[in-house]
């Protein structure tokens, strides 16, 4: 009898909920750890860190180096889509001046991403990538497009991330010099850096939600089509949560960096556009165009109808992809370099010194 009173009241089924909860939780935790017990025994975690170091700075560097690359190959259409914009009064600049913006973005991005692959002054190179991101959407009109402003704000992210570490790392190495501080804060900047950079990761995911939202309430989906992506609607708000306050943030940055790498591949093909040529040209393609360029297409490549369109879709979709490889790159970042003492995960971590060597440094 007392059994089924319990069942029936709310506190007790709350109770039990709470603890089976917990329960799942520890389930997870105690596979998790099995695991990495398990590759530790196999795999060399240490060389493996670094390589997913050097592939997190490969892929968040994508995206500079391919649109430098971009300005070198395509000069002169970059020059009037410039001209294009500042014409249409977006830009102060003379008509005659605006060759100088195409080889100061070229230059910019190109020694940027060069310092933090090469390691070379890395923290310079990080600053001017995060202000070239800053002023990026200006230059080319892009204010209103929020997919465009959103992936930017989440690729400043991930540089806010690989900056915090830079700067970590720096006063580690004038900790261990003998005429160093003897005593680091016990909450730097570095720390305050990461935590906004955690946030700013989230800003793509963030106006994804709000667009899918949209577009249930707007009944564009079927009533089972509209309820499995609510169920995933929801567990993106967890994932991004967690990745804000820093609970299991490696683990759900990692998770959303393959779903992202993978989603790339089928939503931002530009090879096929190359592939297929003209006969892939639809109106659809032509209106998710329209909505990203401030100026006329047939402006950029100087051809007819069906080529300029065909260029100007494929050199849109080529930039989402770079693009979104490097908002993966700024998610392999934080799972590697982790949330910050600003965190759930880390909030007493060891001093840096010592964070870092237990990360396998020799």
């Amino acid at each position: 009898m007392e059994d089924v009173i319990l069942s029936l009241d709310p506190r007790a089924r709350m109770e039990r909920l709470v603890d089976g909860s917990k329960t799942a939780g520890q389930v997870v935790d105690g596979v998790t750890e099995a695991v990495i017990q398990s590759l530790s025994e196999h795999i060399n975690l240490t060389r493996a860190h670094r390589r997913l170091q050097a592939l997190a700075r490969v892929l968040i560097c994508a995206t500079f180096l391919e649109d430098a690359l971009r300005m070198v190959m395509s000069f002169r259409m970059q020059v009037t889509t410039i001209i294009t914009i500042a014409r249409a009064g977006y830009l102060p600049i003379p008509p005659k001046e605006c060759w100088l913006v195409v080889v100061l973005s070229a230059v910019v991005q190109a020694l940027g991403a060069g310092a933090v692959l090469l390691e070379r002054r890395e923290l310079a190179g990080c600053v001017s990538l995060i202000c070239w991101c800053c002023v990026h959407p200006f230059l080319y009109a892009q204010m209103r497009n929020g997919e465009f402003v959103s992936e930017t704000l989440s690729v400043i992210g991930g540089l806010c991330i690989l900056l915090s570490h830079l700067k970590e790392m720096r006063a580690v190495r004038r900790e261990l010099l003998p005429t160093g501080p003897l005593q680091l804060p016990g909450a730097p900047a570095s720390d305050r850096l990461c935590q906004l950079g955690r946030v700013l990761l989230c800003s793509y995911f963030v106006f994804y939600f709000c667009a899918k939202m949209a577009s249930i309430f707007a009944g564009e989906h079927r009533f089972h089509a509209a309820l499995v992506e609510l169920v995933l609607m929801m567990l993106l708000v967890y994932m991004c949560a967690a990745i804000v306050v820093g609970s299991r943030s490696r683990r759900v940055a990692l998770g959303l960096a393959v779903v992202m790498c993978v989603s790339n591949f089928v939503f931002h093909p530009f090879w096929y556009f190359w592939a297929v040529g003209s006969a892939y040209v639809s109106l659809d393609n032509m209106k998710a165009v329209a909505t990203r360029l401030p100026v006329d297409m047939s402006v950029l490549s100087g051809a007819d109808g069906s080529t300029s369109a065909l260029l100007a879709i494929a050199d849109h979709e080529r930039y989402f992809f770079f693009q979104r490889l490097s908002t993966v790159g700024a998610l392999v970042l934080l799972a590697v370099y982790g949330p910050g003492r600003h965190s759930l995960d880390e909030p007493s971590a060891p001093a840096m010194p010592e964070r870092h060597m237990a990360k396998g440094r020799d």
